[in-house]
């Protein structure tokens, strides 16, 4: 089911998503999988994009284009990672702590990352201050970051922290 675009995509949010999931399929079938993707119910209500299947292996994954700081940068840049830790309708989780997901793949410029979701959830309350509150994205490393009129929760979090519990990663 092709995604829709949300009100904030003003760019090319959308088109980088669904290139990224496309890559980590053909990345995954190269590797012996066979790959299906979720329903929209699935990847809206569950958080995953993906399940892959080989024998004695099944994984759901949501995959994570690389993204901006801030929506007015100019290019995607693979050294931060966002992770949303409150989802954006009330009373949602988010795609961390309310996930279906067993892996989180996240694109970098030339492989994905890939970690446990379990892992990921493990590792954010020890390296983000939970207490720290900030109104631009520029200043969410490793702080907890609300858009205006949003009741997201995000923050920024470096790539190299991923290596601490990373299980696998995919060369493009």
């Amino acid at each position: 089911m092709p995604n829709a675009r949300n009100q904030y995509d003003t760019r090319d949010c959308l088109e980088r998503g669904e290139s990224a999931e496309q890559q980590f399929a053909r990345l995954a079938i190269a590797r012996g999988y066979r790959v299906s993707a979720s329903t929209g119910r699935q990847d809206i209500d569950e958080h995953w994009d993906l399940l892959i299947v080989k024998p004695g292996e099944t994984h759901r994954v949501d995959i994570k284009a690389m993204k901006r700081i801030a929506r007015t940068d100019a290019h995607a840049q693979d050294e931060w990672v966002w992770i949303e830790l409150r989802g954006v309708r009330p009373g949602e989780r988010g795609w961390l702590f309310g996930g279906k997901a067993d892996w989180i793949a996240f694109e970098r410029a030339a492989s994905f990352v890939i970690v446990p979701r379990t892992a990921l959830a493990a590792l954010i309350p020890q390296i983000v201050d939970a207490k720290s509150r900030v109104s631009k994205p520029t200043d969410a490393k490793y702080k907890v970051y609300q858009r205006a009129n949003r009741p997201d929760l995000l923050t920024l979090v470096e790539m190299t922290q991923l290596d601490k519990i990373k299980i696998a990663e995919w060369r493009k």
